[in-house]
């Protein structure tokens, strides 16, 4: 599901500067992309400082991303440390059965002795070596870990029985009224069904998807299915649905340490073989590859365009 005007509310934004203002942790809302569509509220120095920096605002958001990633899997809070080593923890947003993005928390630290999980194959330390960096990385609290659980289970009640509740009426409300347009248009029979397989789509493409139950979602044989898709959107199924998996292995390749084989497993690959098959098809070059020319200095790179 796109974020779409509904996510783009005061209501989000009257929420999130609540929940920092009571707690003092610092919270931004995010889409499904990892990309903000709320004020950033409390955010710590150090946080403002890496934002600022382009190669470390995009592992931010890549943490932000995997972070909402791991809470939807059990549409519990899920409560990590970002790529670089603060606490954080997530709340997925789910509207109408459909993840549209997540509440993020945190940027605190907390004790060495409570093992959390990394949302990041590794924990970045390249921003060690800048004085400001750690200056202001000392700033930031150690928060007790039980009034942190206690924080995101208070957000996911919050999220759950009124966010959630609000925004299902605000994008009713959209709904209706693009169903009013339409019919002046005079659609195809399957728009309705369409949408809703696409939004669907875009909201599980890393999930092991098949075409037989997105159809049956719709009410749909595999068959008619495959047939309308294919005209509405001018590729198959399989097709579109590995080119949203590879716009998002671009982007971990870039944006993390992850093992190629990690990767394939999240973008729902069953075999890294097939995952590098069709990365190669796509861009003309296998994922290591990508990633090794990625790293090279702007001088030794033999400019390519993947993209055309």
């Amino acid at each position: 599901m796109n974020s779409g005007s509904f996510m783009d509310s005061e209501l989000i934004n009257k929420i999130a500067q609540d929940f920092a203002n009571a707690t003092g942790l610092a919270v931004v809302v995010v889409n499904i992309h990892g990309e903000e569509v709320s004020d950033l509220y409390h955010f710590t120095p150090f946080c403002q400082l890496m934002r600022q920096d382009p190669e470390m605002s995009q592992r931010c958001r890549m943490s932000d991303r995997c972070g909402g990633l791991e809470a939807s899997k059990s549409n519990q809070p899920c409560i990590y440390r970002c790529h670089a080593g603060l606490t954080d923890f997530s709340i997925p947003l789910l509207i109408s059965g459909h993840l549209v993005g997540f509440v993020l928390c945190g940027q605190v630290r907390v004790h060495d002795t409570v093992a959390l999980p990394s949302v990041q194959e590794c924990i970045s330390s390249a921003w060690r070596t800048d004085y400001q960096f750690t200056e202001n990385f000392e700033k930031i609290p150690v928060v007790d870990f039980d009034r942190l659980i206690s924080s995101a289970d208070l957000l996911k009640m919050i999220v759950d029985n009124y966010l959630k509740q609000q925004l299902e009426v605000v994008m009713f409300k959209e709904h209706a009224g693009a169903t009013i347009e339409r019919k002046t248009n005079a659609p195809s029979q399957h728009d309705s069904k369409m949408k809703k397989a696409l939004r669907y789509i875009d909201s599980h493409y890393s999930d092991d998807l098949r075409l037989e139950d997105v159809a049956a979602m719709v009410y749909l044989s595999p068959y008619y299915f495959s047939k309308i898709f294919k005209k509405y959107q001018g590729i198959g199924f399989n097709a579109y649905v590995n080119q949203l998996r590879m716009q998002s292995a671009r982007q971990m390749l870039e944006q993390s340490d992850w093992p190629i084989a990690t990767i394939a497993r999240n973008l729902g690959f069953s075999q890294a073989s097939y995952f590098c098959k069709v990365f190669r098809q796509t861009y003309r070059i296998t994922p290591q590859a990508y990633r090794e020319q990625r790293l090279l200095p702007p001088n030794n790179k033999d400019v390519v365009s993947l993209y055309n």
